[in-house]
């Protein structure tokens, strides 16, 4: 089981939420440069077609102020056009590709076919992993003993499972086969999904000018959004779009993350896996489940040496 040490931590006892990142107010702040907003909104113009500037900097997960800067210059460099819009102003305007937008939008294709939210700078996911990391959070007994209920263990181990958890370092359970190791494991991570709080992830970050995505369907147990956020009309988008000190949609808030794996786990599994196709690369495991637990179980079963494991 294995966490990330932190500088600060949750009160469980409130559920309360980790500092949120707040959406940028300028492209500076957004960690992008502008060529490669530049080469993103082609290419999200390209696979969707003409976009209101509102459903583009929905679709990017950026306040629409961040992205007129790109918007303006791709018109004047005559790849963007403006097909038409309202009195509202720019955020209204539809914009569409030019035939040089399409060539260019193509050789952008050829270099990364990433399309989706934009990714979050490497130093703002290692800062927020550090700020809702689990370290010095307050586990009382209560809440973890309802998710040990269907277990019966000594209260020795009990009392040492959870300064374990709050530790933020790794825990090794050992022992001989049938003794409930793997149990007690997957009754760590249940406390940890339910009783932990939630997170923020990205959906992807930049590192060296890659895109590395993060954010797991399969994986990570997405917050419902709260019932204003769904029923908002665009009138309110448009607001929260504009205004400052809103969160930075290109996280997502989950539950802590409980990821399991067992013998089939190898060391290609805990690298950067490089989609050729898209020329992007997705996060491995032991990044997805940072904030959460990454259960080893089996452990030496594994396609590989416990020692290189390690």
């Amino acid at each position: 089981m294995a966490t990330t040490q932190a500088r600060s931590g949750l009160d469980w006892e409130g559920a309360a939420l980790p500092e949120a990142p707040t959406a940028p107010e300028t492209l500076q702040e957004s960690g992008l440069s502008l060529p490669f907003l530049n080469d993103l909104m082609l290419r999200m113009l390209y696979t969707r077609g003409a976009l209101l500037g509102l459903d583009l900097a929905r679709y990017l997960c950026l306040p629409f102020k961040v992205i007129e800067e790109a918007l303006r210059f791709l018109k004047d460099d005559k790849t963007v056009e403006v097909q038409g819009g309202d009195l509202i102003g720019r955020v209204s305007y539809r914009f569409n590709l030019t035939e040089l937008g399409r060539k260019r939008a193509q050789d952008a294709m050829k270099q990364c076919a990433y399309v989706g939210p934009a990714p979050v700078p490497l130093e703002d996911y290692i800062e927020q992993t550090y700020r809702q990391s689990v370290t010095g959070i307050t586990c009382s007994p209560e809440p973890l003993k309802a998710s040990f209920s269907h277990l019966v263990i000594p209260d020795e181990l009990f009392n040492a499972i959870g300064p374990a958890i709050v530790s933020g370092k790794s825990a090794f359970i050992y022992g001989p086969p049938g003794n409930g190791k793997t149990s007690v494991a997957r009754s760590i991570g249940d406390f940890m999904n339910n009783a932990g709080g939630e997170i923020y992830v990205p959906y992807s970050f930049l590192a060296e000018n890659s895109i590395i995505t993060v954010f797991d369907q399969a994986i990570h147990q997405q917050v419902e959004a709260d019932t204003n956020e769904r029923l908002e009309d665009n009138e309110a988008t448009i607001r929260r779009l504009m205004n400052t000190g809103s969160v930075d949609p290109r996280w997502v808030r989950i539950r802590r993350p409980v990821i399991v794996t067992g013998g089939e786990l190898n060391l290609d599994m805990l690298d950067l896996r490089y989609n050729s196709m898209a020329n992007y690369y997705q996060a491995p495991l032991h990044v997805k489940a940072n904030g959460g637990v990454f259960l080893i179980d089996d452990f030496g079963r594994q396609l590989c040496s416990p020692k290189g494991l390690f």
